[in-house]
């Protein structure tokens, strides 16, 4: 084994990698891993080649000249195809990433078109904010007539809390306060794309502190004949945003 791949391997095996996870987001620590294990192999493959291409004499006399090119040419090989794979990997969790986008603005635009065909429906549009994220927190809410009047506007404070909880806890207040109000059919609407792909069940709840909060909100929803969640643009949510804010500097 050569010093080269020998180094490749202690590093492979034993070193954390930081900058390099940094580097690479999305590749964790075994898959680093295996990709130096794969350059040390061919480290060690273009060594024989190169010893087997010297002769006897090469062997026997030590190392030569022509073995150390092979070898640093093999490594430059390895470093290369490395990262090739590192951005041709990123070119594709980008190209991924624009997919969802794009899907999602369709999404809306269809829901956006759906709700036009039928008759409007009560509105609740929710918010929540931590400035610090934890700290001082915040959840809003308000209530939409079919006309377009306010119907209710709702905020509190929530002392020390994360962003995501308190947007779990605007759409609670708000839900609680339509369901009090009697109202039958909703169209629930909140910027926290999080939030929404969550309650729809595209992902996973796994914070432990958003669980009870992610439970209730399903079980209120659930009290509603006709509901329908949906994820909007920030600048589209500023009545509720107001309210969350307007919550933390107020106290209320």
């Amino acid at each position: 084994m050569s010093v080269l791949s020998d180094l490749l391997r202690f590093i492979a095996a034993n070193e954390d990698l930081p900058r390099t996870l940094k580097r690479y987001p999305g590749y964790g620590r075994d898959a680093i891993g295996k990709l130096i294990n794969a350059a040390a192999d061919r480290v060690e493959e273009a060594d024989k080649v190169a010893q087997e291409q010297a002769g006897p004499r090469s062997r026997a006399g030590g190392v030569k000249v022509r073995k150390q090119s092979e070898v640093e040419r093999a490594a430059r090989a390895s470093a290369e195809e490395l990262e090739a794979a590192m951005n041709e990997s990123k070119t594709e969790r980008e190209a991924r990433r624009r997919e969802r986008t794009a899907a999602a603005e369709r999404e809306r635009v269809e829901l956006v078109a759906k709700a036009a065909e039928r008759p409007p429906r009560v509105q609740l549009f929710t918010d929540g904010a931590a400035r610090g994220n934890p700290g001082p927190a915040g959840a809003g809410a308000v209530i939409i007539s079919p006309a377009g009047h306010i119907m209710a506007k709702i905020g509190k404070f929530l002392g020390e809390s994360t962003n995501n909880a308190a947007e779990y806890t605007g759409l609670i207040l708000g839900l609680r306060r339509a369901k009090a109000m009697g109202i039958k059919e909703l169209d629930v609407f909140s910027d926290s794309e999080l939030l929404v792909k969550q309650l729809h069940g595209d992902y996973a709840v796994k914070a432990e502190h958003l669980k009870p909060l992610h439970e209730e909100a399903k079980s209120l929803l659930a009290a509603f004949p006709q509901v329908h969640v949906a994820h909007i643009p920030r600048e589209e949510n500023e009545a509720a945003d107001e309210m969350s804010n307007r919550a933390i500097d107020e106290r209320l």
